[in-house]
């Protein structure tokens, strides 16, 4: 992969991670002040569930800081295999 895609794919990557975070920080300070049976539970103008319950809202919150972390994991990974070939090139 051409080094300038894999900073774009990290920078991509890195703006995602954020955004979820930020859902998953979000979705935790909504605490118990739910009107009606749930909340519905959007990310990037997509739905992912319509009525979440009340107890369900943490495992939800959980789920975005997980993918968040995986999300960040995968571009230190790019950042580190870019920075490994230019070591190379520059060692040749």
């Amino acid at each position: 992969m051409k080094s300038i895609s894999r900073w774009v794919i990290v920078a991509i990557l890195i703006l995602l991670a954020i955004a979820l975070l930020i859902k998953g920080f979000n979705l935790l300070s909504v605490g118990k002040n739910v009107d009606g049976d749930g909340i519905g539970v959007y990310f990037l103008f997509m739905e992912i569930n319509d009525r979440v319950p009340v107890e369900s809202i943490p495992v939800y919150a959980i789920g975005f800081f997980i993918s968040s972390i995986v999300a960040f994991l995968l571009s230190a990974v790019l950042v580190g295999l870019d920075l490994k070939s230019k070591e190379k090139d520059v060692s040749r």
